[in-house]
């Protein structure tokens, strides 16, 4: 079973285990903020929090040292969160990693919204359930640039890219 799947799984269980604790208090309205995991990555990767920066610092350093493993590794990690980061942009996929940076900032956000759980994707209907789209909000927690926003805004009106499609 791939990392993704087991990402799935977990990211899953976890949210229906809140959904099912939040269902069951007496409560008039359940607050729920869904996002769109490619508004997250997008913010992310226009980032303080995404270090390419300072990998590519490093690979700069080891390319002058004529340090051919770590040249290699590096080149490795920076294929491998290409990659990441473009299923994540475009398709359906989590983001929890992507998140972590800002997940102090979340708690509040989640207060100052007045929700009561955060979910990457809810299909439930019921009277007692609102769903709140926080994407953007979500994104602002990276300090986006006006461009980025625009970019953010513009994915919204796109349909995820399948992820076979995304291999290809």
């Amino acid at each position: 079973m791939n990392r993704s799947a087991i990402l799935v799984g977990i990211t899953l269980l976890t949210m229906t285990l809140l959904f099912s604790m939040a269902c069951s208090r007496k409560a008039d309205t359940i607050r729920v903020g869904t996002y769109d995991n490619r508004a997250v990555a997008i913010a992310y990767s226009n980032s303080k929090y995404n270090d390419v920066s300072s990998k590519m610092e490093e690979f700069s350093k080891a390319n002058e040292a004529g340090d051919t493993a770590k040249v290699r590794e590096l080149e490795d990690w920076g294929a491998k969160h290409q990659n990441a980061l473009h299923r994540q942009g475009f398709g359906r996929v989590p983001v929890d990693d992507l998140l972590k940076p800002v997940e102090d900032k979340i708690s509040a956000m989640a207060l100052q919204m007045n929700l009561d759980l955060i979910a990457w994707n809810v299909n439930y209907s019921d009277a007692n359930v609102e769903i709140v789209d926080i994407s953007l909000e979500l994104a602002k927690l990276f300090e986006p640039s006006e461009q980025a926003l625009g970019w953010i805004e513009d994915i919204k009106n796109q349909p995820p890219v399948d992820l076979d499609e995304l291999e290809e």
